[in-house]
């Protein structure tokens, strides 16, 4: 009697909440990433990367098995790529329908639209998401990315972080050339969660900034107030920087206007990728990373895994980029479990109906 108690009053309980889960992102329960490619950028280290018949680094489509990618732009990506064409130009209605939970815009050669920036600010402010914008170098046509790019996160008005208009360079810690900066996924110690981002390295967590640009930070988000150095002792709120240089990079300017934060000369350790969680009210947050580099596409992007004989974390180091972000957007929505936790009224509840199951009849 009591046994058969016990199971009436789980079933009573979970026809009632449910089972407590983790909700799935999308229809096959993966995350869904969507790469922009209609502002001039390039796919590559989405598909794997080759010299003479020879893999250098497996792509991002073959790794990367626990997401979904989809993609904006051309539709000629989509018989070359094998993923989802999802729109020429990014759209709320886009973003919304195929349950992207990361939009990745990797150095654009050409502006994005109005439209198109309020679409993503929509997006970020329903909580949960996670943006990736990455700039350039002001080497050539880099300096007109960093505008584009600062451009658009003005016109954002979420994130107080920048592309200054600066190059890193290193003398030291370089495939070949300083301009082929060897940096690392060597967060502040302040960064939450801090282990899911240096976990696995085979190479201490070196990635390559082929040319990289230089994150700083501004007083306003929408770009009106002085620019700073993104230093741990000046910073924003919930500013984090993830990716660095080394103590031997220095400053560069190859283009006008020179830089607003950083000085030409300036040797130290400098943001490489900078990460601001966008605390939203009665919301889970939402994730913006600003770059000098890019994950993907690009001259050569992080995702790299060798670059001139030089052994690299480039594919670990995005991985966990993207899972740290994740873990970040988890909040006021989302427990341990992953979901909103009917846990606690189907417990109270639960303490009320076994013992009342429980009462033999008199």
């Amino acid at each position: 009697m009591r046994k058969a108690a016990i199971i009436l009053a789980a079933v009573v309980l979970l026809s009632l909440f449910g089972t407590v889960a983790t909700p799935k992102v999308s229809a096959e329960g993966e995350v869904v990433i969507a790469v922009d490619l209609a502002h001039g950028e390039n796919p590559k280290g989405l598909t794997d990367v080759t010299y003479k018949n020879k893999t250098l680094t497996e792509g991002m489509l073959k790794v990367l098995t626990d997401y979904t990618l989809v993609y904006f732009g051309d539709a000629k990506y989509e018989a070359d790529l094998g993923i989802k064409h999802i729109g020429d130009n990014i759209t709320y209605d886009a973003l919304k329908a195929n349950n992207v939970k990361i939009l990745i815009i990797g150095q654009p050669s050409s502006p994005l639209y109005p439209d198109e920036a309020e679409a993503i600010k929509k997006w970020l402010e329903e909580g949960g998401h996670v943006l990736w914008i990455a700039g350039d170098s002001d080497y050539g046509n880099g300096a007109k990315t960093q505008q584009f790019v600062d451009s658009f996160i003005d016109q954002l008005g979420l994130t107080n972080l920048r592309v200054d208009q600066a190059s890193v360079e290193d003398p030291v810690s370089n495939a070949g050339a300083p301009y082929r900066v060897i940096a690392y996924l060597d967060p502040w110690n302040d960064t939450p969660k801090r282990d899911i981002l240096v976990q696995g390295f085979e190479n201490d967590g070196a990635v390559l900034a082929h040319g990289p640009g230089v994150v700083a930070w501004v007083d306003g988000v929408d770009g009106s107030g002085d620019w700073h150095k993104l230093t741990p002792g000046e910073k924003p709120e919930n500013t984090y920087v993830l990716i660095h240089s080394t103590g031997d990079s220095v400053i560069k300017e190859n283009t006008d206007p020179a830089a607003n934060a950083y000085t030409a000369g300036e040797q130290g350790e400098f943001p490489i990728a900078a990460a601001q969680i966008i605390k939203l009210e009665g919301k889970n947050p939402s994730v913006i990373i600003v770059s000098g580099e890019t994950p993907i596409g690009g001259y050569e992007p992080m995702w790299s895994s060798v670059y001139y004989d030089r052994q690299l974390d480039g594919p670990k180091v995005v991985s966990n980029i993207f899972k740290w972000s994740i873990e970040m957007t988890k909040g006021v929505e989302e427990n341990a479990g992953g979901s909103k936790s009917t846990c606690g009224p189907a417990f109270l509840v639960g303490l009320a109906v076994v013992p009342l199951l429980l009462r033999r009849r008199k």
